[in-house]
């Protein structure tokens, strides 16, 4: 609980007190979001030995709904990561976020953000689910709308808003019908009584669930929010919004789907890897047309949420535990592309790649992240995508997919043609005049991009320090 409530206390603390002391705003933040970290690491110990972690208590009798939390070997790994990205975020903005205005309201509206993220992966019923799930939609809205970076930041806004929110009363529709025929709202209980689901319903329900989702993980076509959305935030909310808010929907998949729809899923694996993969080649396609950095890296996260969803899809264990694995893996991977990004748009004053060029030597550690970065995330080995990727690719031969397996591993070379375009055009070749004096970024926001980069690597190299920790929910 202290994981979620130390944010949210910090949050409201620094929205009203935080303009007596603004200058320090983001060390208080960032120090709330690393005391929710520790908190989650806390709990390491029970995950490793497969202790489930359940605590429930009195809530609303009357529906037999309880306040409740839980922590297994599906929601802890994610939640760890999320907390780890957005107290890294909260450092990184103390720099880049100094000169703009509103300093208490985004670091409050930040916190928020992150509570609303760990109580989806903690949350231990559908509805507290639910009620996390808007949580993490409002401050997020604000945080584009009130500090994104064009003069379209409102309709942008709004735009992300009315997507997600009408995928999560898409997703309330399932979540009631559930309740409806099963009488509880009970993850716990959900793989035992989703058999009393009628079967002439229960693809119905699947459906407005599966919906719900896919818009929160902007699978095609309900991605189109996802573009605007991360260019427009700032680079430290998109490296939140991209490294793990559309990894919620991945969670829920996970959680509810494959634990208590395990059999529908199975039925429509087909349809589910096809979409995976279209997702796939569309983000790719898409992502080899920017010449903005923030745009190409949005793109990318919608083909890398294709290869989640196609492990989760097909319904294998390699594959899911695959999936899950990538989740932690894209999470560390694109939060640091996004602030590497962050770094070059915030030293040079530019975000268009071909304007960019020898940047290399002015930018070593940024340059050398970025590489990192990339090369993982186009399964490149020793780093950690690799691992992930590999996996869930091997879910799809082991469920009997061949020739769409074959499709998909064909299309990372995809991802290596518009990453590695990107980081010969941005640090090597020729430095255009206007970049000459362009001065090495400060030490608060190279500090979180090498501590992701080591992540990386050392993930890479030791997989099973994360994969001990991850099991799939079937």
């Amino acid at each position: 609980m202290l994981a979620i409530i130390l944010p949210i206390i910090s949050a409201i603390f620094i929205y009203v007190f935080g303009k007596y002391a603004e200058r320090y705003v983001g060390w208080i933040a960032t120090a709330a979001a690393s005391l929710s970290v520790c908190m989650i690491l806390s709990m390491v110990t029970d995950v490793i030995e497969k202790r489930l972690i359940h605590d429930t208590y009195a809530w609303i009798p009357s529906i037999n709904l309880k306040l409740g939390f839980m922590v297994d070997m599906v929601s802890f790994p994610i939640a760890l990561i999320v907390a780890v990205v957005s107290a890294l975020s909260c450092f990184y903005s103390i720099k880049y976020m100094e000169n703009k205005r509103g300093q208490t309201g985004y670091y409050a509206n930040l916190l928020l953000f992150m509570a609303g993220m760990i109580g989806v992966m903690l949350s231990a019923n559908l509805i507290q689910f639910y009620l996390f799930w808007e949580l993490m939609l409002i401050p997020s809205y604000f945080l584009i709308a009130s500090w994104g970076v064009s003069k379209k930041r409102l309709t942008i806004g709004f735009k992300y808003f009315i997507f997600t929110h009408i995928g999560a009363l898409f997703m309330l529709m399932g979540i009631l019908s559930i309740y409806v025929f099963t009488g509880t709202f009970d993850f716990a209980e959900l793989p035992r009584v989703s058999a009393d689901i009628p079967s002439t319903s229960i693809l119905t329900v699947f459906v407005l669930l599966l919906i719900g989702f896919c818009v929160k993980m902007a699978i095609f076509p309900v991605h189109t929010w996802l573009p605007d959305a991360h260019a427009e935030a700032p680079t430290p909310i998109s490296a939140m919004l991209s490294g793990v808010m559309i990894k919620c929907g991945a969670y829920a998949f996970a959680r509810i789907l494959l634990s208590g729809f395990g059999q529908t899923v199975l039925q429509t694996s087909d349809t589910l890897a096809i979409l995976g993969v279209v997702t796939m080649i569309y983000g790719g396609l898409m992502a080899l047309a920017q010449t903005d950095i923030k745009r190409l890296l949005a793109y990318s996260s919608i083909s890398q949420m294709g290869y989640i969803f196609f492990g989760l899809g097909v319904y294998s264990t390699i594959g899911a535990t695959g999936a899950l694995f990538h989740v932690v893996n894209h999470a560390v991977c694109k939060s640091l592309l996004f602030m590497c990004a962050g770094v070059i748009m915030h030293q040079t004053g530019t975000r268009n790649i071909r304007r960019l060029g020898g940047l290399a030597d002015k930018m070593p550690i940024t340059c050398a992240a970025s590489l990192i970065g990339a090369l993982s995330l186009a399964g490149t080995p020793p780093l950690n995508g690799f691992w992930s990727e590999w996996m869930i690719f091997s879910g799809g031969v082991f469920s009997g997919k061949i020739l769409i397996t074959t499709i998909a591993v064909v299309s990372t070379a995809i991802t290596a043609g518009y990453y590695l375009w990107f980081l010969w055009r941005a640090f090597f070749g020729t430095t255009p005049k206007n970049l000459e004096n362009t001065r090495k970024p400060s030490w608060l926001m190279r500090i979180p991009i090498i501590v992701l980069a080591v992540i990386a690597v050392v993930v890479g190299i030791w997989p099973d320090l994360v994969l001990r920790l991850l099991s799939a929910p079937f």
